[in-house]
Parts: C-alpha cells; sequence; structure tokens
C-alpha cells in the first residue's frame, strides 16, 4: 500500500529535519505519528503527500512513486487534511464537494452529490450542509476539511491532528468516522497525534518520532516506559485499563497524592479510575 524508504528532508541552507525515515504499512491501517514538537511530524507528513520535496528517498502509493504523479492523479493517491486551512465564504455542502474534483470532469454527477450527503449525515452534520464555512464553528470545520478529505476516496489518508479543536466527545465521534472510512474503503491513514491515550484507543500501528528519525515502529507492544521516557523526557506508569494501555504521567500531582498516601496499591487504584473525570490523559481508556 505504502512504503517510504530513507526519507531524508532539508530546507534550503538548514539543518536536516527528517533523517532517513522508512516505513511500510498495507492497507486498512491506521497509523498514529507520535513524539514531541519539533521533531519533524507535519513535515513527513508534507513529504509524503507531495507538497516537500524530499532531499534523498522515496515515497511509493500501490508501487507508484508520487513524485510520478501531479494532479489529480496524485489526488487520487493521497488525501491530505492540515491542521490549519482558510475559511473561505462556501458552504459546507460546498466545501466537501470540493474533495469529488480529482473524479469531476465537467460537473458533478448525482453520484458526487450522494456521496457528499452521506459523509456528512455519518458525521452527523447533515444540518450544516447549506451553512457557510465562516458560520460554524472551529470544531465543525475541522470535521469539514476530514470530511473533503473522505469524500476524495485517496488509497491513503494523512492527517495532521484530527482532533485539534474538538471537545472530547467530538473527538470519539470523529476518529469512530475515520475509522469507519478506514475499515469500509480500505484505506491507510496516517494521522500524527498528541494524545497518546487516544491514539492508542483508536490505531493499529504507531510510529515514534525523536529526532527526525524513527525511534520505534510497530504495535502495541512498541509503547513501553522506556521507550516514551526516550522520546518524551517524561516519567510514566502503563496500566492497563479493561485491555487497552493506559499511560499515566508520574510527575502529576495526583500521581504523587495517591503515591504518598497508598504507596503499595497505586496500580490498583489507577486501574479503577474513571478516564473522563479522574485523568486528563486517559482518553484512550474510554470503553
Amino acid at each position: 500500500m505504502i512504503d517510504v524508504k530513507d526519507l531524508r528532508f532539508a530546507y534550503s541552507r538548514g539543518p536536516e529535519i527528517l533523517r532517513g525515515v522508512s516505513f511500510h504499512s498495507e492497507e486498512n491501517r491506521v497509523i498514529s505519528i507520535l513524539g514531541p514538537n519539533g521533531t519533524g511530524k507535519t513535515t513527513f507528513l508534507k513529504c509524503i503527500c507531495g507538497i516537500h520535496r524530499p532531499t534523498s528517498g522515496e515515497v511509493t502509493v500501490d508501487g507508484v512513486g508520487i513524485s510520478k504523479l501531479r494532479g489529480r492523479d496524485l489526488a487520487r493517491k493521497i488525501g491530505y487534511v492540515p491542521q490549519t486551512t482558510p475559511v473561505s465564504r462556501m458552504s459546507v455542502f460546498d466545501a466537501v464537494l470540493v474533495g469529488r474534483k480529482p473524479y469531476i470532469d465537467w460537473s458533478a454527477t448525482q453520484s458526487d452529490l450522494d456521496k457528499v450527503s452521506e459523509v456528512l449525515e455519518a458525521l452527523g452534520m447533515g444540518d450544516l450542509a447549506l451553512k457557510y464555512l465562516d458560520e460554524i464553528s472551529g470544531g465543525e470545520f475541522q470535521k469539514v476539511q476530514i470530511a473533503r478529505a473522505i469524500v476524495q476516496e485517496p488509497s491513503v489518508l494523512i492527517l495532521d491532528e484530527p482532533t485539534n479543536n474538538l471537545d472530547i466527545a467530538n473527538q470519539h465521534r470523529t476518529m469512530h468516522m475515520i475509522i469507519d472510512a478506514v475499515r469500509s474503503r480500505g484505506m491507510c491513514t496516517i494521522m500524527t497525534m498528541h494524545d497518546i491515550n487516544l491514539a492508542v484507543h483508536y490505531s493499529d500501528l504507531f510510529l515514534f518520532f525523536k529526532d527526525g528519525k524513527v525511534a520505534a515502529y510497530g504495535g502495541l507492544e512498541v509503547i513501553t516506559e522506556e521507550l516514551i521516557k526516550e522520546v518524551y523526557k517524561i516519567d510514566v506508569e502503563i496500566i492497563d485499563h479493561r485491555g487497552v494501555p493506559m499511560i499515566v504521567p508520574k510527575n502529576s500531582a495526583r500521581y504523587h497524592l495517591e503515591s504518598h498516601h497508598h504507596p503499595h496499591d497505586i496500580h490498583d487504584h489507577l486501574h479503577g479510575l474513571d478516564p473522563l473525570t479522574d485523568d486528563p490523559f486517559a482518553y484512550g481508556g474510554l470503553p
């Protein structure tokens, strides 16, 4: 599906930002890219989707090098949702319909219109279809951008912080929508995430960045307390919450308070916490 081999990138006369990044994924996979700010995650996404031309290395999708693709051919392979997009005076429906552009010759067909309506309904945004983009909230606008990329029907869907500007309920609704799109359309989804626990709950694979290189890549088995400390410079405890690993910072005030009062049963106490009300890091622990 997608192969990235020894990808390197540097801005003109600047230091190397990506330093030999490689990974492979098949279809129907959700990959979260994790790591601190400034480690090259967004730059990496822009190299994959052709916004930046790598200094060296190769990105192929379905066996085709993206450097050989232009225009609608590239758009049929890769859909990209950046962190921020300018707001224009356009209706929600028309903004999502733009995602069908790679398939439209003269005018949109009924099939194109139906695909837009289907995705808007799936996102719970059907009643916003005729509203203008500058009349909706920031979270709703973010969901419009994701809907646009999904109706584009690419082989690879690339999302830079897809839950940005969303409250916790809409974070999970949006992630469910992304997962449904991947499973039903066979897409590979690559997204940058800041919330590790949210990523753990919804992702199949995890690509950890450190200093422009891959620190670890794989499934849940690669997420260890040692890796988190190496990448994020923070001590954590990884506990099991209903079969899902949950990362809890050891330097949080609540952790120290509970450790002081319950030095021997902190693991059991944290295991029983309600992830929504007791721990801001525990979104991934939702049932």
